[in-house]
């Protein structure tokens, strides 16, 4: 998470062209475009006719329900839907869309869901409902019996569907004692409403590895915040997923932000101007959000991450995120005053969301493991998963309380015992990365100064002290240390709530600070910072060095290059903090890495220059990057305008400045990117959500070629032998 700041004063921390065919969404398939199991385009993945023989065969898929009782299928008449129509072609099709694994919607033919009702039909029997929008009453669980038959089961009612022994409409009985008449066949039929989703736009199979003795091909974003859900007590809006479908992940924000965004504290406090209003509406129109400045919305919907992937992409690491001070902030902005804002809680809690986020792609690719984003523990598990095509998950951590060591007014939160057992808490969750400091001060040591006001004021609220600093160090730097800090709160702040909030809290002016000379934070690492560094490096945690103090950093480095044999460290979010020519030659000389905040295709091949001299030619060598999305860091906008624009559609993996190693891959085409109504280009819109990490690609082919692609490329297996060798001692 970069919470950056312009001013010194903003926060503290049309459809595709391409046809949609049928077909399968597996790696392997043939060439597609949004394959009905993502499109929901209303044909069947299977031939038609043909049966399903596991309940996640259905997935997105398009059906004829057939009862087993009465061999007839289901149609609606004057009555409603009953088991009627003697022939396939007669029958009502249905679209299947999961909503986890074994459950689903039923979208009929009118755009309609169909739902367990409330009223009784003859008989005394609950009879079945359409609504025009999800509700738990349309949530079903469909399962198989011995024979092989279809029961489906209201989820919320925990009735079974069935036909009515008199007249054979649908009605709900006891799922318990559900007899033949509860009891389906679903054939492969054809015509079924398109259900609403965000398309990939792109044509081509997804490639495969070439089994796990690598070198693995990708790329790889080792800093995502996919998990950022309920972030700052409601700061953030949308979700990656939901289980009644994007509108629900992707609705009008008014519901988190209040009319106008007006209570959006957070974002507003980020924008130029401290109070700002934005236009609410997502779903289907998208106006004003997501955008490549739009800090407090979703920008990785599972659809977007999902076009990443099918651009190459094969490693992310998604950073556990939390901000207690801003969370207890907005929570009450947020009409959320009991909203738990403990940081390692937040984590734990996200860590669980992960998992489910995993389960819900499962299910829309047709059953567990079926799905392309999955969460590995272990650099074996990665190669094993991106051998077969798809996307390597690693769980990461990103708080300023670390193991709950938080600090106020120079006493501890946390000891030796304590961060054991945190330690612990965190691993067993499948956390492999970590910052050991964030945004602020903590009992490990002090924070990386990269922000002149915000975040001092932030730290005092959140410690009990402003910043102590000294004149950070004249010298060589591969990433800019320090700040030039505020002597006091400069003229116009405030009349936002936040910035009132903070200073209130803050308790008035800042202290005074040398004037002309970038200031550095005093705050070394700790005798507690040293225990926590040194048992991860026993638990063999991957250590990030950013948003260290500067310092600190280098006594970090140090304690790695002691280690028999060396520690490898990493940089992966812009050396927050700062970081020398020297510390980043000996961070490439430990069998570390250095992956830099996501800009444009210039600022790729930019940073690359600078950091191709510094590699070690002991080790395998790559650059990837770390993007921050949902994190608050603002993302890349468009290139210059004498750059080569991306002309669309592009094509990855052949032609002009794809090597060697892409001999074999199938292409992959790419248009501009829709989702609803809106079509995002990246020489407008740049890095407006993760779907356009596709595009990014290309501006990196333009701008650097096949030095900056191949670079790009390797990043994936440069992470794994990083990981490698952090776990080979």
């Amino acid at each position: 998470m970069a919470m950056r700041s312009s001013a010194g004063i903003r926060l503290l921390a049309a459809l595709s062209i391409f046809p949609v065919l049928a077909g399968c969404n597996d790696p392997g398939s043939a060439a597609l475009i949004d394959a009905p199991r993502a499109a929901g385009d209303g044909s069947s993945a299977l031939a038609l006719g043909l049966l399903p023989t596991r309940r996640y065969d259905l997935a997105n898929g398009c059906y004829a329900l057939r009862s087993v009782a009465r061999n007839a299928y289901v149609a609606r008449g004057l009555g409603g839907y009953g088991a009627r129509a003697a022939t396939l072609g007669s029958a009502d099709p249905f679209f299947m869309k999961p909503t986890a694994l074994g459950k689903y919607l039923i979208y009929n033919k009118e755009a309609s869901f169909l739902a367990a009702g409330s009223l009784l039909t003859l008989g005394g029997l609950l009879g079945v409902a359409t609504v025009s929008a999800p509700t738990e009453a349309a949530d079903w669980t469909v399962d198989t019996d011995a024979a092989g038959r279809f029961m489906v089961v209201s989820a919320a009612s925990a009735r079974a569907l069935a036909v009515h022994p008199v007249d054979g409409r649908l009605v709900l009985v006891d799922a318990a004692s559900a007899g033949e008449a509860a009891r389906f066949t679903f054939e492969a039929t054809s015509g079924c409403a398109a259900f609403p989703e965000i398309t990939t736009s792109s044509a081509g199979a997804p490639f495969r590895g070439s089994g796990v003795a690598g070198p693995v091909l990708g790329f790889a974003d080792v800093h995502a915040h996919v998990s950022a859900t309920s972030f700052l007590g409601g700061a953030h809006h949308g979700l990656p997923f939901h289980r009644f479908g994007v509108l629900r992940a992707l609705g009008d924000c008014a519901v988190s932000h209040g009319p106008g965004g007006i209570k959006d504290v957070v974002g507003n406090f980020l924008g130029e101007i401290p109070v700002s209003l934005h236009d609410t509406r997502g779903w289907p129109t998208f106006v004003d959000w997501p955008a490549a400045r739009s800090l407090t919305h979703e920008g990785m919907y599972y659809k977007w991450m999902e076009r990443a992937w099918r651009a190459g992409q094969r490693i992310m690491v998604n950073n556990l995120v939390e901000n207690e001070t801003l969370c207890t902030l907005q929570r009450v902005a947020s009409g959320r005053p009991l909203q738990n804002c403990n940081e390692m809680d937040s984590a734990m809690d996200q860590a669980r969301f992960m998992r489910d986020l995993e389960a819900y792609i499962d299910a829309q690719e047709g059953g567990p493991g079926r799905g392309w984003f999955r969460l590995v523990e272990s650099p074996a598990e990665a190669r094993q998963v991106i051998s077969d095509g798809k996307m390597a998950v690693v769980l990461g951590i990103e708080i300023s309380h670390l193991f709950n060591c938080d600090v106020q007014n120079g006493v501890s939160g946390c000891n030796e015992a304590s961060i054991d057992a945190q330690l612990d808490r965190l691993h067993a969750a499948g956390v492999r990365q970590m910052f050991p400091v964030h945004e602020f001060d903590n009992a490990l040591g002090g924070n990386g100064i990269f922000n002149d006001f915000a975040l001092n004021l932030g730290n005092k609220v959140d410690t009990g002290r402003f910043w102590q600093t000294y004149d950070c160090p004249e010298q060589d730097y591969f990433y800019d240390a320090g700040a030039n800090l505020q002597i006091s709160i400069p003229p116009g702040v405030g009349g936002d709530p936040l910035t009132e909030a903070l200073v209130a809290h803050a308790g008035g002016a800042l202290p005074l600070y040398p004037q002309g000379r970038k200031q550095c934070n005093a705050r070394g690492l700790t005798a507690l910072g040293r225990y926590a560094i040194q048992r991860m490096m026993e638990k063999r945690i991957i250590i990030e060095v950013d948003h260290l103090e500067l310092s600190n950093k280098a006594e970090v480095i140090a304690l790695a290059e002691q280690q028999a044999p060396v520690y490898p460290l990493v940089s992966t979010h812009g050396g927050h903090g700062g970081l020398t020519m020297d510390q980043a030659r000996r961070i490439m000389a430990l069998g570390g890495l250095i992956y830099p905040y996501k800009g444009n295709g210039e600022e790729f091949k930019e940073t690359l220059d600078k950091l191709t001299p510094l590699r070690s030619d002991a080790y395998y060598f790559g650059m990837g990057y770390g993007a921050d999305m949902n994190g608050l860091g603002p993302q890349a906008g468009p290139r210059g305008g004498g750059a080569t624009p991306v002309s669309y559609p592009f094509t990855l993996f052949q032609g002009p400045g794809w090597g060697p190693q892409f001999a074999g891959i199938a292409p992959v085409t790419f248009d501009r990117q829709v989702s609803g109504e809106r079509v995002y280009d990246t020489d407008v819109d740049g890095m407006a959500h993760y779907g356009m990490v596709a595009d990014w690609v290309e501006e990196v082919r333009l701008e650097g070629g096949e030095a900056a692609l191949t670079a790009l490329y390797s990043s994936a297996e440069a992470y794994l032998q990083m990981w490698e060798r952090t776990l080979a001692r």
